[in-house]
């Protein structure tokens, strides 16, 4: 049976981790990033979550849309009370923590989290990165206990548990064997919102942009792709697969956690709507992922398991077959229909790609998808 950490260089992890041999602070200085849109009541109670650690970061850099009226205008409120307040008082709440906000035209979480990473590469005085959701609230130790990780220079990115929340109460869902892992094939398997048999930090392929830390200065070796669409968040898994063959490896800590909150949910015609676009752009992003990242073999392999097998979110021949076998009266004809189409163009996007690399002069081979990686 497979382990935690399937997907992961496989070997002494000595091996595959730099070597890094300077001295390291005790408590670095640590920087939040929150992207968020149109959520200024769950994006409060997450800056006062962030602003009540048990160790506070120097700063939090807020990535809003430059038409988000109402997220802007609670960003200002936080400054003015800030200045309004004494020193003392200001120690007390977390006042001194610095509040950026930066503004992205662009939709969508890849834009959000490449203009984040843009402004934040530039902070030398920060070492480690914090992510969290708009719509999260950070455990008052979730800082200290992602710190405490990168003691260890071969760790370049710490995954923390997700704990989802529906109508103000927590979601029971069903336990996980494996978290955050990659089959050789191309599947994914996340977990992170699931209880587990993990009870200590585990190695994991993957990560949840929700509740993660990196190292800042992998920023700069790392590539934010702007070719993932909508909001398939594979763009997280990709930046994952770069930092895995820089050398560094990623844990998973179990006790390192946020409280994810369920914003309200759409009207139906705008949820099938949604729906729709989910298909779709996961079938795309996962394709062009998968292709871009995996070795030759893989790559077939993933093809033949992608297009003829399928997943729910995306289904394939036999998926499609055993949908309108088990419930005939849905609409699983359009699904398959926008599963194919979103793979078609992820192999497109995948094609553009490798030409665009054959034509690049930047020697980024070694995070770009040209060297192999492992996976199991």
């Amino acid at each position: 049976m497979a382990e935690f950490g399937e997907g992961l260089l496989t070997g002494d992890a000595s091996q595959h981790f730099p070597a890094v041999s300077e001295e390291r602070p005790a408590h670095p200085e640590t920087a939040v990033l929150i992207p968020t849109y149109r959520r200024p009541a769950y994006l409060e109670r997450c800056l006062h979550s962030v602003l009540q650690q048990t160790r506070r970061p120097r700063c939090i850099v807020v990535v809003v849309r430059d038409d988000d009226e109402a997220s802007i205008a609670l960003l200002q409120r936080f400054r003015d009370e800030r200045l309004s307040t004494s020193k003392e008082e200001r120690a007390l709440s977390g006042s001194q923590v610095e509040i950026h906000m930066v503004s992205v035209t662009l939709p969508g979480p890849v834009w959000a989290f490449k203009q984040g990473v843009e402004v934040l590469r530039t902070r030398e005085d920060v070492e480690l990165i914090f992510l969290i959701d708009d719509d999260a609230e950070a455990e008052p130790e979730w800082i200290e206990r992602g710190s405490r990780h990168f003691a260890d220079p071969r760790v370049g990115i710490v995954a923390g548990r997700i704990i989802p929340y529906r109508n103000g109460h927590p979601v029971d869902l069903p336990p996980v064997k494996r978290v955050g892992a990659v089959t050789w094939y191309g599947r994914y398997i996340g977990g992170f919102e699931q209880p587990g048999e993990a009870r200590a930090p585990v190695p994991v392929a993957g990560f949840q942009g929700a509740n993660a830390a990196i190292r800042r200065a992998i920023l700069e070796r790392i590539t934010v792709d702007p070719r993932f669409i909508g909001y398939g968040l594979q763009f997280e898994l990709d930046i994952a697969f770069q930092v895995r063959r820089l050398g560094y490896g990623i844990l998973f800590d179990p006790e390192c956690r946020v409280h994810h909150f369920e914003a309200p949910r759409a009207i139906r015609e705008e949820a099938r709507e949604d729906l729709k676009r989910l298909i779709y752009t996961y079938s795309h992003n996962h394709t062009y992922l998968m292709l871009k990242h995996l070795p030759p073999f893989g790559k077939l392999a993933f093809l033949l398991y992608f297009l003829v097998r399928g997943e729910r979110r995306s289904l394939g021949l036999l998926t499609a077959l055993w949908e309108a076998l088990r419930t005939p009266r849905r609409s699983w004809d359009e699904m398959l229909r926008l599963s194919l189409a979103g793979k078609w163009q992820g192999l497109r996007t995948y094609w553009r790609w490798r030409v665009a690399m054959r034509h690049s002069t930047v020697g980024s081979a070694e995070c770009t998808g040209r060297r192999p990686i492992r996976v199991l």
